[in-house]
């Protein structure tokens, strides 16, 4: 399972459906940020995959009746707040034009197309850039903050200073004091601040349902390895107590580790969908790259233990060839049926931690197959020196994927710099939000985990007020957020061009 690490290729091509779709749907219900119907709101976006793309039109037409219905106004203003501050921001490309069709790929030599798979890759964020921003999303996060602010200026007030001689209050005064106090007794760490009736009801456990079907299917995909692996092991030192073979050991030692990286998953999942807001404010996602860097050193160790096993043959005086047995054959052939199955259920689980089982039981199946190969080849052809030949040669390989992978992760928990291609999507994201944002001042994108934090200062004219600034700032917050590998954006809002540097620098 999980014998090699999942490699990644940011250069590769991906199909635009990996990414949030934005179709539009009969129960959408109008967005609330205050209301805290946001998150549920983008999480319908993430889990319609596979959804036909609709016309734009559409789509604002949707969105655009329903903000209508919740504000409970028959009358349409002439002019939109949102339309207002974000302007004519329509895109200037045409990006299905730049896409090169798979079929076209095949015929290219290798570097060639390798560069039109990274173009196509691009293609698909940029297209995806534009059909989030030409959505309604954003206008209708102005309008709500909008309609909000009407609806609550009225209950909000400034501190004063407490007077020194204060009045008493009367018998009316303080009955009302209590009742608000009791009104209060209800609230809990998740009530929002100012609540919208009309969309608690509509979008109330939509996202959280779906979450939880995605969950119980990873967890599902989890106790399915974990039993073809006890099977698997026990099988596995079966055959190693029949022979003396290294390259079975270095089998046995993989199936071991696999049981021990299933746990790790198990833990790590069960750890992260367990937010406590007090104590890890945003999350605990980071434990997952964690565990596999303990993983990887793990392996790695145990790898090496038996690549000396290996060498210590190789050199030794010991030359007697290994045979393996039918019935331990029928075993070692079982394994790879029976990680076969496992693949075969896996891969069609469209969720990207069970994507990764997949893979690592694609990777056992070959580790299983020359484990068997070696020893009956050096049988067969009276070559001794077959099977430490193999069991080096498959400890050398897990060696330096899991390296690659520890080296990897370690940057990423370390605050790496996203790539290239993830920065100028982020970069045109930011130019294309809002007309009226004058200069993209500094963009900063970093690993936090796997995931990515996204700093961006933008520069808006001196005199727009701080109404119109923080509903421009927190919007597009919410735009970047709305990206799939972006963990937490923060938007820093100037009005010159000049600015001292956003954070201070501790290292001098």
């Amino acid at each position: 399972m999980m014998a090699s690490p999942r490699q990644h290729n940011p250069g590769m091509s991906r199909s635009p459906p990996s990414f949030l779709e934005l179709s539009p749907q009969q129960d959408w219900g109008v967005m609330s940020t205050r209301g805290q119907s946001l998150p549920g709101l983008i999480r319908r976006y993430s889990l319609s995959e596979g959804a036909a793309t609709r016309d734009t039109d559409d789509m604002e037409q949707v969105a655009g009746a329903q903000a209508d219905q919740a504000s409970g106004s028959s009358i349409e203003r002439p002019h939109r707040r949102g339309s207002i501050l974000i302007g004519d921001t329509t895109s200037p490309f045409r990006w299905s034009g730049y896409y090169t069709p798979p079929v076209q790929l095949k015929s290219l030599r290798k570097p060639v197309r390798e560069y039109y798979e990274r173009m196509n890759y691009l293609v698909s964020r940029y297209s995806y850039v534009d059909r989030l921003l030409d959505s309604s999303i954003a206008r209708d996060l102005l309008e709500d903050y909008e309609r909000h602010w009407a609806k609550n200026q009225g209950q909000l007030h400034t501190i004063t200073e407490e007077q020194s001689a204060a009045p008493l209050q009367t018998s009316s005064e303080e009955s009302a004091a209590i009742n608000n106090q009791a009104g209060y007794n209800h609230l809990t760490e998740r009530t929002p601040l100012l609540v919208s009736p009309d969309n608690e009801v509509e979008t109330g456990g939509f996202g959280h349902d779906h979450a939880s079907d995605a969950r119980r299917i990873v967890m599902t995909a989890i106790y399915i390895n974990l039993t073809a692996n006890c099977i698997l092991l026990a099988a596995k030192i079966v055959v190693t107590v029949m022979t003396s073979s290294v390259s079975v050991l270095a089998s046995l030692v993989d199936a071991a580790l696999d049981f021990l990286s299933t746990a790790i998953i198990w833990s790590t999942t069960r750890i992260t969908t367990r937010r406590d807001r007090f104590r890890y404010p945003v999350g605990r996602q980071r434990l997952e790259p964690v565990g596999v860097l303990i993983f990887s050193v793990v392996m790695i160790t145990s790898f090496f233990q038996v690549a000396l096993v290996s060498l210590q043959r190789l050199i030794g005086d010991d030359h007697s060839l290994i045979e393996l047995t039918l019935p331990a054959i029928i075993i070692m052939v079982s394994t790879v049926a029976i990680k076969g199955l496992c693949w075969i259920w896996c891969r069609r689980v469209n969720d990207s931690n069970v994507q990764a089982l997949a893979q690592d039981a694609m990777t056992d199946i070959v580790f299983n197959i020359f484990s068997i190969i070696f020893p009956l080849v050096g049988t067969f052809a009276n070559l001794w020196f077959l099977d430490p030949t193999g069991g080096l040669f498959l400890s050398f390989y897990v060696i330096f994927n899991w390296a690659s992978t520890a080296k990897e992760h370690i940057a990423h928990l370390t605050g790496a710099a996203a790539s290239l291609d993830d920065r100028s999507v982020f970069l045109y994201l930011v130019m294309r939000f809002a007309a009226c944002i004058r200069w993209v001042q500094n963009l900063e994108a970093y690993h936090s985990g796997d995931r990515l934090n996204v700093e961006v200062d933008v520069v808006l004219d001196e005199t727009t007020t701080l109404h119109d600034s923080h509903d421009i700032g927190e919007s597009l917050q919410y735009m970047l957020e709305n990206v799939t590998n972006v963990d937490r954006a923060f938007v820093h809002l100037d009005y010159t061009e000049y600015n001292l540097p956003t954070h201070v620098d501790h290292t001098r």
